[in-house]
C-alpha cells in the first residue's frame, strides 16, 4: 500500500497578464491555467455551464425511428413497459420515462430486475412476464446493449424493443426497432459521455421536440443519476448537473426534498459531492438490497407526505447495507492481510452479498492501487464486481480474458463479470498476465495542480471564486493544491479518533484544516515539525462566521535541507531516498531554460531550500537537476558565503540526458522516460 506519489508544480504559478487584467481572482486564474485554459477567452469557454451545451438529440443515431415507433404507441395506445438497471443511473432513468410516458396518457409500467435472481440485463423470462401482461412495446434504459439474443427472443413473441444505453458497444448490435447510444461507432452525436439517464432524458427532448421543458421537469433526476454513475461533468454534462443541482436547491421532485430531510442535508450547502454522497447510496441501497420498488415509490411521489415514508425506508436500507459493506471488506482484508497482491485482486466467497461487493471492490482498489474483482458463488455460478485503479482500462482486460467467462459488460473502470468457480484460476492467471503487459504508462499519482508559495492567494475572495469551476467531480475534479514547508501547528482528533483538525501556518499564516479518513498515529509527522500538504481549500462555516478551511488529501513530512547538500555534493545516494523527486525531461528542460534565461548564471541561497528557490517548492527536484547538469559538464556549481552560483559552460554538439550516471540511475539505462506534455 505505501504512500502514493506526489507529483507537484514545478513552480508557483505565474498568472499572465491578460488574467491579470480580467474578472478572474488570481487562484482561480491560476488552476484555469494548471488545465490548459491559459487565455481569458479559453477560461470562460472552460467555465460555461448554460444550456448552448445541451446537444440536438436528434443526431443520436435511430432517435428518429425511436421516435416514431412510440408515436405509434401513443396512436394506438399501446401498453409500454420501461426495463432499467437497479443503480442510481437505472432508476431513475426508469422514474423519468416512466413519469412522461404516464403524462401522456399511455399505460406504462416498471421492470427492473431481481439483483439475485436475475442478474444485470435484460432476460428472456423477463420479457415473456411482460408480453403475458399484454406489453407491446418495451424500451430500455441504462441497459440493452449487447441483448441480441433476448432481442431476437422478444421478436419471437411479437414483442418489440427500443435499446437506450451508454455502455461500451458489442462489435454486433442488437436488432432492435432502435438502439440509442451516444457509444454507438456510427453516432454522429458530438458528446459520447451521456449517463443512462441522460439518454432516456434526450429520448424526451427528441418526442417533445425541444429540451425547454423537459430540462424544467426532470433536470434534478438527470443530474442525480448522470452523477450516481461517475460520469465525467464536462461537456453537456456539465449543462445538465448545473441545472439538476439548481432545481434540487430551489425545487426539488417532493421525493428528493424527502430524502435531503431525512438525511440531514436539507439545511446545508447542496452541490455534486451532496448528491454523490448522501442521496445517491440511499437510492442505491435499494437496488443493493433488492428493493428497488421503494427507491421508484420515491421518486415518483406526488407530495412530500407520500414521500417521508419511502425516505426513511432508504436512510434505514442504507444502514443496512453498511454494515453488510463492512463484514465484506473486513473478511477480505484479512484475506490480503498474508500475502499483499502485486498484481489484480480476485476474491471470491458463498457468503458474500452481491448487492454490496461492488463498494468493497471499490475501497479494496484504492487501499491497494491495484484493479479488483469480487466474486459472490451461489448456485454453481459466480457473479463478480469489477473495479478499476488509474489509467488501467478493465473492459478491455475482460476482453483479453474473455475465454475464461460466461458474459462480462461495463466501462473501462467498472464492469460486471459472470464466471463458472472452475475456472477462477485460470482467469486470476490471464488477468494478472494481461496486467503485467499493458501497466499504465503514467501510474497513479496525486497530482496537485497549483503550488501555494503565498498564502495571500487563499483569501477568502479567490476560494469563493472556485465555486465557478463547480459542479465538481469526474472528469472536472475539484481543484487540488498543495503547500511545501508549512508548520504542522496542532493535530486534534475528531470523530471519535475516525478524522483529524490540525492547523498548519506558513509565512505567518494560519490554516484551519480538516483530514478525514486519518487518525494521528498514522498522520506521520507530528506537531511543530515542517510538513507538505496537499489539499483542497473550501469556505468553511461555523455559527454564521465564514473562513477558510483546507480539506487535507495527504501530507507528509518536509525533507530537511541536507539532503539537498547530500545531492550537491555527488555524495552516494540511496534509491528511495531520491527516486521521489526524480525529475523527468519536462523539468529538466525548465531548469536549463531558467539558467539560459538568466545569463547563464544562477545564484541561489543553499541554506533556505527548505523555503524553496526560483518558485521550486520540492528543493531536491531542482538540485538533482542541477546534479545532471553537473554530470554533463553543462554547469558548474560553486558556494561562495552560503550562496550556491550555478553557472553554464558553453559545450559543443547534442548533449544526451543518458551520459549521466544519475539520470540513468533515476530513469534505466535508455533513460527513454517521456516528459509530462508527450
Amino acid at each position: 500500500m505505501g504512500q502514493m506519489e506526489w507529483k507537484i508544480p514545478h513552480c508557483a504559478p505565474e498568472i499572465s497578464e491578460a488574467f491579470l487584467k480580467s474578472e478572474f481572482t488570481p487562484l482561480l486564474a491560476a488552476v484555469l491555467q494548471a488545465r490548459g485554459a491559459d487565455t481569458p477567452e479559453k477560461a470562460r469557454k472552460y467555465l460555461t455551464r448554460d444550456e448552448s451545451l445541451l446537444c440536438d438529440p436528434l443526431l443520436l443515431t435511430d432517435m428518429e425511428r425511436a421516435v416514431s415507433r412510440i408515436e405509434l404507441a401513443l396512436e394506438k395506445k399501446q401498453k409500454l413497459a420501461v426495463y432499467g438497471d437497479y443503480d442510481v443511473d437505472g432508476i431513475t432513468s426508469v422514474c423519468l420515462l416512466l413519469d412522461y410516458f404516464s403524462g401522456r396518457g399511455l399505460e406504462c409500467e416498471a421492470y427492473i430486475p431481481d439483483r439475485l435472481d436475475e442478474g444485470y440485463g435484460v432476460n428472456t423470462k423477463a420479457l415473456k412476464v411482460l408480453r403475458d401482461r399484454g406489453v407491446d412495446l418495451v424500451i430500455t434504459v441504462d441497459c440493452g446493449i449487447t441483448a441480441t439474443a433476448e432481442t431476437e427472443f422478444a421478436k419471437s413473441l411479437g414483442l418489440d424493443i427500443i435499446i437506450t444505453d451508454h455502455h461500451e458497444c458489442p462489435q454486433s448490435l442488437p436488432r432492435a426497432e432502435a438502439v440509442i447510444n451516444p457509444k454507438r461507432p456510427d453516432s454522429a452525436y458530438p458528446f459520447g459521455e451521456l449517463a443512462g439517464v441522460g439518454v432516456a432524458f434526450k429520448l424526451v427532448c427528441a418526442l417533445e421536440g425541444n429540451s425547454r421543458a423537459p430540462l424544467g421537469r426532470y433536470a434534478d433526476l438527470v443530474a442525480l443519476g448522470t452523477i450516481a454513475d461517475v460520469m465525467p461533468l464536462v461537456g453537456e454534462n456539465r449543462a445538465l448537473v448545473y441545472r439538476g443541482l439548481e432545481k434540487l436547491k430551489t425545487n426539488p421532485l417532493p421525493g428528493l426534498a424527502a430524502l435531503l430531510e431525512e438525511s440531514g442535508t436539507a439545511n446545508k450547502p447542496l452541490s455534486a459531492n451532496t448528491v454523490g454522497f448522501t442521496l445517491a447510496p440511499r437510492i442505491n441501497a435499494a437496488g443493493r438490497l433488492c428493493k428497488t420498488e421503494v427507491s421508484i415509490k420515491l421518486l415518483l411521489s406526488k407530495n412530500r407526505t407520500e414521500a417521508e415514508a419511502p425516505a426513511k425506508e432508504l436512510c434505514a436500507l442504507n444502514r443496512r447495507r453498511q454494515e453488510l459493506e463492512t463484514e465484506v471488506w473486513e473478511e477480505a482484508m484479512t484475506v490480503l492481510s498474508t500475502d499483499e497482491p502485486k498484481g489484480p485482486i480476485v476474491l471470491g466467497s458463498d457468503s458474500w452479498h452481491p448487492g454490496v461487493v461492488g463498494i468493497a471492490a471499490s475501497r479494496l482498489s484504492e487501499e491497494y492501487r491495484l484493479p479488483t474483482i469480487m466474486i459472490c458463488f451461489e448456485n454453481g455460478i459466480g457473479k463478480g464486481s469489477c473495479r478499476s485503479y488509474g489509467e488501467f482500462n478493465l473492459f478491455e482486460a475482460l476482453t483479453a480474458c474473455s475465454e475464461h467467462l460466461e458474459s462480462f459488460g461495463g466501462h473501462a473502470m467498472a464492469a460486471g463479470l459472470n464466471i463458472k468457480p472452475e475456472k477462477i484460476d485460470n482467469f486470476k492467471k490471464a488477468l494478472g498476465e494481461y496486467y503485467l503487459s499493458n501497466l499504465p504508462t503514467e501510474q497513479a499519482a496525486l497530482k496537485p495542480e497549483v503550488l501555494i508559495s503565498d498564502p495571500s492567494l487563499l483569501s477568502m475572495d479567490d476560494v469563493r471564486s472556485l465555486s465557478e469551476l463547480e459542479p465538481c467531480g469526474s472528469g472536472n475534479e475539484h481543484p487540488c493544491m498543495c503547500m511545501c514547508g508549512a508548520v504542522l501547528e496542532s493535530v486534534s482528533p475528531i470523530g471519535n479518533g475516525k478524522h483529524l483538525k490540525m492547523r498548519i501556518s506558513k509565512k505567518g499564516t494560519i490554516f484551519d484544516c480538516v483530514f478525514f479518513s486519518r487518525s494521528a498515529a498514522n498522520l506521520g509527522a507530528n506537531e511543530k515539525e515542517s510538513v507538505d500538504i496537499c489539499f483542497t481549500p473550501q469556505i468553511n462555516e461555523f455559527h454564521s462566521r465564514q473562513s477558510v478551511q483546507l480539506l487535507i488529501c495527504d501530507l507528509r513530512s518536509s525533507e530537511t535541507p541536507e539532503n539537498c547538500h547530500r545531492i550537491l555534493e555527488s555524495a552516494e545516494l540511496k534509491s528511495d531516498e531520491i527516486m521521489r523527486f526524480r525529475p523527468d525531461r519536462e523539468e529538466l528542460g525548465s531548469v536549463w531554460r531558467r539558467i539560459v534565461a538568466s545569463g547563464g548564471r544562477l545564484v541561489m541561497q543553499s541554506e533556505r531550500f527548505s523555503e524553496g528557490c526560483f518558485g521550486f517548492e520540492e528543493p531536491e527536484r531542482l538540485c538533482l537537476c542541477l546534479r545532471i547538469f553537473h554530470e554533463l559538464g553543462l554547469v558548474e556549481l560553486t558556494r561562495v558565503n552560503g550562496r550556491l552560483i550555478c553557472t553554464s559552460v558553453e559545450t559543443r554538439g547534442k548533449t544526451e540526458l543518458t551520459q549521466s550516471p544519475l539520470y540513468r540511475a533515476l530513469w534505466g539505462n535508455d533513460g527513454l522516460r517521456p516528459s509530462a506534455s508527450e
